[in-house]
């Protein structure tokens, strides 16, 4: 079961991902602007919480963010990650954002070495680099050298707005896949942080879902004040214009919930499963937005997919 919920989560997030990119496809703005509806399911998640999960015996989220600061640490890199990878595509379409997005294992790894050496523990540092680890990471950082230099490009022209040509198809390339690697390495440090600094006991708490989740919350509630002040006018969320960052979050909450149930049958299964879900963007992206991408291309992304499983199975 736990393989056929991280499919149906994998093809949830794939819905996710077509919308965004119909949402966010010419301005950086736009991507505030999905953040707000983020927002705007957390509350609701929120409010679940607090009235049917959490009773007189859990810390308030108030009280947790309180005894353990740290946690403020998670939605903020979440919230990072989610803006750069949004940002992402203005440049570039499904296929190529989310496959470069894909090696936020790279920096885990990175910042569980730097933890580790600056504690002390050099040794364990040196154990996490495994022969399989070390082909993941060799066929990551090719692909990330030679994926900008290849010809014949063709997805990333439509992520350019018509109005702005002045763009290369080259450059806008190149800026897409430096935004996606930022998101990775917000994706990363969240990780490390829950794993690591927080600890499972914690993550693993309904109390810190809510204290992540209010957090997320009051992040998204000063993005609308700063549209409001930015562009002089109240931005309404809930008009009809905005239905694809609707669909688009729906989609999303919709795959965190089969994610978690998958993570409850078999964590490990469902983890590396995650890690191959670009395969099913590509071929969305492909199918459903036309975005097309050369023979060539094709592989050399399917190699980088490989890198990132590698890297999560070490």
């Amino acid at each position: 079961m736990a393989i056929v919920f991280t499919l149906l989560s994998m093809l949830m997030v794939c819905g996710e991902d077509l919308y965004e990119k119909k949402a966010v496809s010419s301005r950086v703005e736009e991507a505030l602007k999905t953040l707000i509806w983020y927002g705007i399911f957390n509350a609701a998640v929120l409010c679940a919480l607090l009235l049917f999960v959490l009773d007189e015996t859990s810390l308030t989220p108030l009280e947790l963010i309180a005894n353990k600061p740290v946690v403020l640490l998670n939605p903020i890199c979440s919230y990072a990650c989610l803006f750069f990878a949004l940002a992402a595509y203005k440049y570039v379409g499904v296929s190529v954002r989310n496959t470069f997005a894909n090696v936020d294992g790279i920096f885990y790894i990175l910042f569980l070495v730097i933890y580790y050496v600056l504690t002390g523990s050099a040794g364990f540092a040196a154990r996490l680099f495994t022969p399989t680890m070390a082909i993941g990471l060799f066929l990551i950082l090719g692909v990330t050298i030679i994926y900008p230099s290849l010809k014949d490009t063709k997805e990333e022209k439509q992520g350019q707005p018509v109005s702005k040509p002045a763009v290369s198809s080259k450059t806008a390339l190149k800026i897409g896949i430096a935004l996606a690697i930022v998101s990775a390495l917000f994706d990363g440090a969240d990780s490390f942080v829950s794993s690591v600094l927080i600890g499972d006991n914690i993550v693993d708490s309904m109390e810190f879902v809510a204290a992540n989740t209010l957090v997320q919350v009051i992040i998204s509630a000063f993005v609308w004040i700063y549209l409001w002040f930015k562009n002089k006018k109240i931005y309404n969320p809930f008009r009809k214009t905005e239905k694809d960052r609707i669909i688009s979050q729906a989609f999303s909450a919709a795959g965190d919930l089969l994610y978690i149930y998958a993570l409850s049958g078999d964590a490990l299964l469902s983890v590396v499963l995650w890690n191959a879900f670009p395969v099913l963007d590509i071929l969305g992206a492909r199918i459903l937005m036309k975005e097309k991408l050369t023979r060539t291309q094709y592989l050399v992304l399917f190699i980088l997919i490989l890198g990132a499983v590698l890297v999560s199975i070490s």
